[in-house]
Order: C-alpha cells, then sequence, then structure tokens
C-alpha cells in the first residue's frame, strides 16, 4: 500500500512539475520582468500548494480516509520534491541553455534591486558592493543559486506541509 502512496505522490508531482514549467516558460514569453518582481514566485506558490494538499486528500482516498500523520506529510512533502525539481531543471534548460542572455537581464535586474535596497537601509557600501560582487560571481540561475533556491522551497515547504498533514491525518 505504501508504494502505490508513493507512486501517487510521485506522478502528482510530475503534473505539479510540468505545470510549473508551462508556466515559467508562458512569463518567460511573456515578460522577464516577472522574473524579478515576484510576480513568477507568487504564482508558483498556490500552485504548489494546492498538489500537495491534493496529494494527501488523493492518497487518504486511496486509504479509505484512513492516514498517519507519516503518510500525509510524505504525500505533500514528495510531490513537492518531484515538482519542483522539474521546474528547477526547467529553468536551468530555459535561462542557462536556451536563452542565456534572458538569464543575465534577470540578473542585472536583481543587481539593481538588491543596491537600490541596500541604499534604502542604508547599507555600508562595501557591504552592498560585496553583495553585488556575490551576485555577479552567482547569478540568479547559476547552478549554484538554483540548488540552494530549490533546498530553500524544500526547507519552506517542509515548514508548510506540517500544517496539512495534522489536518488531514486519521489514524
Amino acid at each position: 500500500m505504501i508504494a502505490k502512496l508513493k507512486k501517487n505522490s510521485y506522478d502528482l508531482g510530475i503534473k505539479l512539475g510540468t505545470i510549473l514549467f508551462v508556466v515559467s516558460a508562458l512569463i518567460y514569453m511573456y515578460d522577464l520582468k516577472f522574473f524579478y518582481n515576484g510576480v513568477q514566485s507568487l504564482a508558483c506558490v498556490p500552485i504548489m500548494l494546492g498538489f500537495g494538499i491534493y496529494s494527501i486528500y488523493k492518497n487518504k482516498k486511496l486509504q479509505n480516509e484512513i492516514i498517519s500523520f507519516k503518510e500525509s506529510f510524505t504525500a505533500y512533502f514528495l510531490c513537492i520534491v518531484i515538482g519542483y525539481f522539474i521546474a528547477s531543471i526547467g529553468d536551468l534548460l530555459i535561462f542557462k541553455f536556451i536563452d542565456p542572455e534572458a538569464g543575465k537581464i534577470i540578473n542585472e535586474e536583481l543587481m539593481i534591486q538588491q543596491k537600490q535596497m541596500g541604499e534604502l537601509l542604508q547599507q555600508a557600501s562595501e557591504d552592498i558592493s560585496k553583495q553585488l560582487d556575490d551576485m555577479q560571481k552567482y547569478p540568479r540561475f547559476s547552478y549554484r543559486n538554483i540548488f540552494l533556491n530549490y533546498m530553500v522551497v524544500l526547507v519552506i515547504n517542509a515548514i508548510i506541509g506540517v500544517f496539512p498533514a495534522l489536518i488531514f491525518k486519521k489514524t
């Protein structure tokens, strides 16, 4: 039965990843500014949350409405892990291989925003320079930053996933 639950979460994760990739591709085709003004992230959050909760719900149905916290959390988290992995690979393909110039434009805009934010917060110019140097050395769509972003999203979803897992569990 556990293998069936994991397969269901895996399948939903593939669908989630495909949708997230399509959303990113559509936003990429429409306007790059949505990547550096937060719209792309805001568009993906409810989709990920919805798929995670649906994964729990679907797995609960497969087990005749009885699901433990561990199974519930696993259903949520496995769906997110697979889905966001596919989305991250999609970002890598678009901004590293298909159109690296777009990745550079996004990174430059993020650097401008970072500089403005640092000045607004009255940070020392050396600190701002260091941050900008780091952003130039490790652009937004570098392998390192895509991996770090993936890990941050997983940690955040591990925390968020506890709540629906608690709500849906029934032992």
